[in-house]
């Protein structure tokens, strides 16, 4: 009787237990796979991107346990959803020695009635695939640090029996270097949106600027700022410089800062532009002043007596209005005059006097940047001996004075530089050819002045 009962209430036991057995059993021949959402491929150290797409963290509604079993599906199907929220898989952060440190997400569907999950990451090596990371979690996220390099992760669902029921398919992603931009400076601190140079064109000159660098040109101090995107122009092969240009048509009055972006977060602030709606002047002013010795280039009679070709003392003087203004260059006028002072002391004699010359023309001006600018000039005019005379070391006599006129032409280049905004240096040299009544002088004479724009 008592064995009876015995076999009675085994039999019981096996049927609530095959009953009640949990229902991954059922899906154990099914293959779970990874089904990621399409997203941005994230070049960033920060980011994560995969084959298919990238996978960020999970902010859908959990999905419900379904009421009956399909034999046919596996209910442990595993995929990756898309962050709707944030739009990221990663996140930037700092660490305690104050080091950027990027945080990759990795997520899933939530699956019910289990006992957790395992991810597994890999790296891909010189040697093959190699283990970095094995986690057993409760929830269906994972939060991560890794370096750059080629990954794979796959995720398996442990049961309540603590057994490993199902694992998904490896999924491949990739971790990229992030770049810390970097901008020192802009070509120009102002522009006049009246110029007809002006095409919403700048070029910034930094660090680590690259095709996938974002530009924007923002405007805070209006409700709403005003945010306005550039295109990429041409980019240095070392990320030295970018020129990037914005839609002039946008851009109105005020201050303006331009914003470099690199994929994971990191971005710069360039200094402030501004923007004027001033109308620019179509002609400018120039004058300069400063040290110019002569040289008598065609060993005239004055250095035969003088013994010697090089005039030391000596200065000049240049005024130049421009009047136009072309994308080949600006033309003007100008109008320039040398002045040299000569002497010799000799045992028979002594020697002494001044030559002059003022010419006028024109002038052609190129700026090659901001501060660089090429000024040649041509013309003519008139050049002039004044008091030159000869005395006697034997008897002190002292003959009259010579004084002749003649007509001049000559020329001349130049290199400026605009150090300030009205304030420049310039270095030439001018040639001269002065005609006399007896006597013809070609002056040979370099120079550096310094000028003012007006």
């Amino acid at each position: 009787m008592a064995s009876k009962f015995f076999r009675l209430s085994a039999a019981f036991m096996f049927a609530i237990l095959f009953a009640f057995r949990p229902a991954v059993l059922w899906a154990q021949e099914d293959a779970a796979v990874i089904d990621l959402s399409d997203e941005e491929k994230a070049a960033a150290d920060s980011g994560l991107a995969t084959d298919s797409g990238a996978a960020s963290e999970a902010v859908a509604e959990e999905a419900a346990a379904p009421e009956s079993i399909d034999h046919k599906t596996s209910r442990y199907e595993i995929s990756a959803i898309e962050d709707a929220a944030e739009g990221k898989n990663y996140y930037v952060t700092k660490d305690e020695n104050n080091k950027f440190r990027f945080v990759q997400k990795l997520s899933w569907n939530k699956i019910p009635d289990i006992k957790n999950y395992r991810i597994t990451i890999e790296r891909l090596t010189d040697a093959g695939w190699v283990q970095v990371l094995e986690n057993d979690l409760v929830e269906n996220k994972i939060e991560v640090s890794l370096d750059a390099g080629k990954y794979r992760f796959q995720v398996s669902v442990i049961n309540l029996f603590d057994q490993l029921e199902k694992s998904s398919d490896w999924q491949n992603f990739e971790v990229l270097k992030a770049l810390q931009p970097s901008i020192d400076n802009l070509q120009t601190d102002s522009m006049y949106l009246s110029s007809k140079k002006a095409d919403g064109t700048f070029t910034l000159n930094g660090k680590n600027l690259n095709e996938n660098t974002i530009f924007t040109m923002e405007k805070r101090d209006c409700e709403p700022p005003k945010i306005l995107h550039g295109r990429v122009l041409s980019l240095a092969e070392d990320g030295s410089s970018a020129q990037v240009q914005f839609d002039i048509s946008q851009i109105d009055e005020g201050k303006y800062e331009i914003y470099a972006q690199n994929p994971g977060g990191l971005s710069v602030i360039s200094k402030t532009l501004h923007i004027k709606n001033k109308k620019e002047k179509m002609w400018r002013v120039m004058a300069s002043a400063g040290y110019a010795p002569c040289m008598d280039a065609m060993n005239s009679p004055l250095s035969k007596y003088r013994k010697k070709t090089f005039y030391p003392i000596g200065v000049n003087a240049r005024v130049t209005y421009i009047v136009v203004k072309t994308k080949l260059g600006d033309l003007g006028f100008n109008v320039g005059a040398n002045y040299s002072y000569f002497s010799a002391d000799t045992t028979d004699y002594k020697m002494k006097g001044n030559y002059f010359s003022a010419l006028g023309g024109l002038t052609y001006q190129k700026f090659f940047t901001q501060k660089f600018a090429l000024d040649l000039h041509g013309g003519a005019g008139l050049a002039c001996l004044f008091g030159v005379n000869f005395t006697n070391n034997y008897t002190s006599q002292t003959s009259p004075n010579l004084d002749a006129m003649g007509l001049a032409f000559g020329g001349g280049l130049a290199i400026q530089y605009h150090f300030v905004k009205h304030l420049y240096l310039e270095t030439g040299v001018d040639f001269t050819y002065a005609m006399f009544k007896d006597i013809a002088v070609g002056m040979l004479s370099p120079s550096i002045s310094v000028g003012g724009r007006f």
